[in-house]
């Protein structure tokens, strides 16, 4: 049986390989490779079937997988290997496909008893010479009882799973614990969330979609994201106050002393996350200086430990005073770290010390030794 039907115009000048009159010597010869070549390739994909009874409904697409365009051609549908003497079933008139088109088909279908398989053939004549002949067919099993498709749902299976948080306080999480498909029919098993990750620190109940393209199944498990990660203490800003002779206070925040504290979550400010330990003076608190010469409670901390009224002094044989703040900041998960920052008074010549140690302290955890001064406590 042979078939009649036109060529698209680039298919057509590659099958006749041109109308000249010029003899093979005269013109560049084409390597045995290269002179096969016709720009046509067919494809049968995505091929399933569902039954009523011994009624198939044969759904597939036939694609164009070259880059070019072809003419219209005929698919046959097949009870057995049509190269083995398959019947032919049924035929799909494809229509003009452009390169990398896709057509796709539902055709009805009677089974012959006893047929096993079922097979689908692109461009079943053969009439287009095509560059790749390996992938016109594809093929289903069919069950060796009814003479039709039995299609196995996916199996869902699904874990509550806890992990640490990642960058920007999120984490990606799989709870698949090992869905499958027993017959592996129609395709591929594919796998989706709902939500999508990544997801947040807490807990998100999440559900799992797996399918076969026919069937599909679900369950459903528990996200939880912690997040474990302590915050990274910000930078001490070296706070200068300049020397006052009445010993003024000058109120310093947290704010004020340190950079704020970085977070796999962000960055946290430390006026809300932070609070004061303590602070201490590397000079004593009954230090004599400037006009005042003797003046106590050098440091006194807020009630809600945000910031801290500081002397602004040093003592007139000192090189400058450094007090140092000792504080703690949290994230919101209850994450911790300890920083310090330092703040410094200068001499009355102008210089700025580096600090000697904790003389005087005021706070929680205090060092020994380092409670009010002599002349202080007798005042």
């Amino acid at each position: 049986m042979s078939f009649l039907r036109p060529l698209s115009l680039f298919a057509a000048l590659v099958t006749l390989g041109g109308c000249g009159t010029e003899s093979p010597e005269e013109g560049p010869s084409l390597s045995q490779s290269e002179a096969a070549l016709t720009g046509i390739d067919l494809s049968v994909s995505e091929l399933g079937v569902t039954c009523d009874g011994d009624v198939l409904t044969v759904t597939g697409a036939i694609r164009n997988e070259a880059p070019t365009g072809v003419d219209p051609s005929t698919a046959g549908i097949y009870a057995g290997d049509p190269a083995a003497g398959g019947a032919l079933l049924a035929t799909v008139n494809v229509p003009w496909l452009v390169g990398k088109e896709r057509y796709g088909f539902q055709t009805v279908v009677v089974v012959p008893e006893g047929t096993q398989r079922l097979f689908v053939v692109a461009d079943h004549t053969g009439f287009f010479p095509e560059d790749n002949e390996e992938n016109n067919t594809a093929s289903v099993t069919l069950s060796a009882g009814g003479g039709c498709v039995v299609n196995q749902p996916p199996v869902a299976l699904c874990k509550s799973v806890t992990v640490s948080a990642g960058a920007a306080c999120a984490a990606p999480v799989s709870i698949d614990n090992g869905s499958f498909d027993v017959d592996v029919f129609p395709q591929a098993l594919s796998l989706s969330q709902s939500p999508a990750g990544p997801y947040a620190v807490g807990a998100t109940p999440v559900t799992l979609t797996v399918s076969d393209g026919l069937a599909s199944s679900q369950c459903s498990a528990t996200v939880t994201v912690v997040d474990a990660s302590a915050p990274v203490a910000g930078a001490s800003k070296d706070l200068v106050l300049p020397f006052t002779s009445n010993a003024e206070y000058r109120q310093v925040t947290l704010a004020d002393c340190a950079e704020p504290a970085t977070d796999n979550c962000g960055t946290l400010d430390l006026q809300q996350a932070g609070r004061i330990i303590r602070v201490v003076s590397d000079e004593a608190e009954d230090a004599l200086s400037g006009l005042r010469l003797l003046s106590c409670k050098d440091i006194q901390l807020s009630a809600d430990r945000k910031s801290a009224q500081l002397r602004a002094e040093s003592g007139i044989l000192g090189n400058g005073r450094v007090y140092t703040m000792i504080y703690e900041v949290k994230d919101a998960s209850g994450n911790a770290t300890t920083g310090s920052c330092k703040v410094k008074v200068p001499s009355l010549q102008g210089i700025l010390s580096v600090g000697l140690g904790p003389v005087y302290c005021q706070g929680t955890s205090c060092p020994a030794g380092t409670g009010g001064g002599l002349l202080c406590s007798l005042l």
